[in-house]
């Protein structure tokens, strides 16, 4: 706004001899944890044991026996080659941005290499069909959401225990709107799974911090983060909204790189595990956009030095 106003009554200079400040010092990487969890995800190698690749693997080999197409390797190996040969032709650009102190997974930048590797191979072998790279994303969140659970780091609400703590704390009147699904739940039930979801995130160093809903709203968020307007929106077929900023995720480079290749895709694990909870415990159809943030004021509009994601999950019955 100030270079604007600037100019409106001073004159600046012509924007085109204006060049974009040096980036702010990257910060040393973090050291995500627990190893199991995070190769599990993704491995070093991108091999069939890690979700992503194998959920990558089952779709090609689906569409391979489709399309009545054979190959001399398996889906597996060729993606893994892949990676492996993307990792190689990036690995000095990412390295001067995002120093890895070693080639690790659970090295934060080396994490960072290796899914935008990852998501170009992906790019290159789905390179039309928008709605199989959809169904990936979707199914390597609903994997990373069974595997928080089986791992003990989220527990999904039962509506045993929601209708006890309703009885208990619900007055009359307002249970005589509540909204539930078949499962017996409302979407305010999922809140504490919802925070769980974050918590791994962060506890496990993917991600520096969160936020749930707007910056300036000291309401709605964290607990409140939905209400009972909420659960009536959704039993009127209205949607309803869910912001989640992520502050230095894990896979902030890659995303920043692949999105401005134009591929129309994203390294967001995230939202698509957020979308799994909601899916599974609700049944809602999920639609879900990121967003780059820099909140830090700079006077020369050609910087522009994010360090966080803001995800928008809009959330409606099917």
């Amino acid at each position: 706004f100030e270079y604007y106003m600037r100019d409106l009554f001073q004159g600046n200079k012509k924007e085109g001899v204006i060049t974009p400040s040096k980036p702010p010092p990257t910060p040393p990487p973090r050291s995500m944890a627990p190893a199991s969890l995070l190769r599990s995800i993704i491995d070093e190698g991108c091999t069939g044991n890690c979700i992503a690749v194998n959920q990558l693997s089952k779709l090609l080999s689906s569409r391979m026996e489709m399309e009545s197409t054979s190959a001399t390797t398996t889906p597996t190996e060729m993606i893994s080659k892949k990676v492996t040969s993307f990792r190689e032709k990036v690995k000095n650009v990412f390295y001067v941005k995002e120093p890895w102190a070693e080639e690790s997974i659970l090295d934060e930048y080396y994490f960072d290499l290796t899914c935008y590797a990852l998501y170009r191979t992906a790019a290159d072998l789905i390179p039309t069909d928008y709605k199989l790279r959809d169904l990936w994303v979707r199914n390597v969140g609903r994997e990373i959401y069974q595997l928080l659970q089986r791992e003990g780091m989220v527990k999904v609400p039962s509506a045993a225990t929601v209708s006890a703590t309703a009885s208990a704390s619900a007055s009359a009147a307002t249970m005589t709107m509540t909204t539930t699904t078949a499962k017996g739940l409302q979407l305010t039930d999922t809140i504490p799974a919802l925070i769980q979801i974050m918590d791994s995130f962060q506890n496990s160093n993917f991600i520096r911090g969160y936020r749930l809903g707007e910056k300036n709203d000291d309401v709605r968020t964290g607990t409140n983060i939905f209400d009972q307007y909420d659960n009536e929106d959704i039993n009127s077929n209205t949607s309803v909204n869910l912001l989640v900023s992520v502050f230095r995720p894990a896979t902030l480079g890659s995303s920043l790189q692949i999105t401005g290749e134009g591929s129309r895709f994203s390294t967001d694990l995230i939202s698509p595990t957020l979308a799994a909870l909601f899916e599974d415990q609700l049944g809602l159809k999920v639609e879900y956009e990121g967003y780059f943030v820099d909140e830090e004021y700079r006077p020369n509009p050609k910087d522009f030095f994010p360090d966080e994601q803001l995800l928008q999950l809009t959330l409606k019955r099917r």
